[in-house]
C-alpha cells in the first residue's frame, strides 16, 4: 500500500508550464507540495497539495477574488482536468490545462527603451541590431520588445516565463546606479527582481546600459531567489560605456555564450582577455568599459 502511495505521487507531478483556461500557468512541486501563478489578470497565484489519490487541491488568488479548486493529472501526464469556485459561491466551473506543444528552444528576450527622446533625433535602436547579428543563428530564438515602464517589462517576463526552453535576457537602455531609465522615470534594482520573479528559466539578465552595475541592481536580482540555474549570471557596465565600445564587447560576448555554447562567466573571461578595454584597461582610443558579471 506504501509503495502504491508513493507511486502515484510521484507520477502525480504537476510542476511545469501549461496552457490553461484560464491562461499559462506556472507550477513548482517539491514533494506534495505545488505552487505557481498564472496569466489571468495580470498574474494570479495558485498554491495547495497533491492529494494521495493524485489530485492537486488548491487555494488560488487573483487579487480581488479568492477561491477553492482542484486538477486531475492525465496518466500521460500532459494534461489536467479539473473544478474551481470563488469563495461564497456554490457552483463549480471547469478549469482544464495541458503541456504545451513543441521542442525546447534557447530564447534570446531585448527588451529596450525609446532612446531618442523628441522629433530632433534620428530613430536608433541597439536591439534591433543584435536582434540582425544574432538572427543568423539557427537554433536561437529573438524576441525584440520596446518597454517604455514597469507594467511593460513585468508583462513581458510574464510571457518569457511560459517560453519552453532557456531565456537569456537583455535590458537596452539609459542607466545610471539607481536603476533603468525608461520614458516614464527609473525603474529600481528591487522593482527589476520582482519583476523578473516569475522567470525560472532565466539563465542569464545582461545591462546594455551605463553605470548598472556600479549599484546594486544586480546584488537585488541574485538576492531575490536562491534557485538559479546553475550558470546564472548577471552582467553589464560600472561606467559610462561608449557606444560603439559596447557593441563590439556585446557582439562577442553574446556570440561566445550563444553560438560557442560558453556559460556567461567563461564568455565574461575571454572578453576580458581577447578585449582589452572591455575590462578596466583603456586603451590609446577607447577608455574602459569596466565590464562585470556576478553570479548567485
Amino acid at each position: 500500500m506504501i509503495l502504491t502511495l508513493m507511486t502515484i505521487l510521484a507520477v502525480a507531478d504537476f510542476s511545469g508550464i501549461w496552457e490553461t483556461t484560464y491562461g499559462d500557468m506556472v507550477l513548482e512541486q517539491d514533494s506534495s507540495l505545488v505552487s505557481g501563478w498564472y496569466s489571468f489578470g495580470g498574474m494570479s497565484t495558485i498554491e495547495g497539495i497533491v492529494s494521495a489519490g493524485g489530485k492537486f487541491v488548491f487555494s488560488y488568488n487573483e487579487g480581488n477574488a479568492t477561491g477553492t479548486g482542484w486538477f486531475q493529472l492525465s496518466d500521460s501526464g500532459t494534461s489536467f482536468s479539473g473544478e474551481w469556485k470563488a469563495d461564497g459561491d456554490l457552483v463549480w466551473s471547469s478549469w482544464e490545462g495541458h503541456r504545451p506543444t513543441g521542442t525546447s528552444s534557447t530564447w534570446v528576450l531585448i527588451l529596450e527603451a525609446e532612446w531618442q527622446e523628441s522629433m530632433r533625433e534620428n530613430e536608433y535602436s541597439f536591439g534591433e541590431m543584435l536582434d540582425a547579428w544574432l538572427g543568423r543563428l539557427p537554433d536561437i530564438q529573438i524576441r525584440h520588445r520596446f518597454i517604455h515602464d514597469l507594467d511593460d517589462i513585468r508583462g513581458f517576463c510574464i510571457e518569457a516565463a511560459t517560453l519552453p526552453g532557456d531565456v537569456y535576457l537583455i535590458f537596452a537602455s539609459h542607466g545610471t546606479t539607481a536603476g533603468i531609465s525608461l520614458n516614464s522615470g527609473t525603474v529600481s534594482p528591487h522593482e527589476l527582481a520582482e519583476a523578473l520573479a516569475p522567470m525560472n528559466n532565466l539563465q542569464l539578465v545582461h545591462f546594455s546600459c551605463c553605470e548598472i552595475m556600479a549599484g546594486n541592481t544586480d546584488e537585488a536580482i541574485l538576492n531575490s531567489r536562491s534557485n538559479w540555474a546553475e550558470d546564472f549570471a548577471v552582467s553589464g557596465y560600472t561606467t559610462s560605456v561608449d557606444w560603439g565600445g559596447s557593441a563590439i564587447i556585446e557582439f562577442y560576448y553574446l556570440n561566445q555564450i550563444l553560438e560557442n555554447g560558453l556559460t556567461p562567466v567563461e564568455a565574461a573571461g575571454a572578453l576580458m582577455s581577447d578585449i582589452r578595454f572591455s575590462g578596466t584597461t583603456s586603451t590609446h582610443w577607447m577608455e574602459a568599459a569596466s565590464f562585470q558579471i556576478q553570479t548567485p
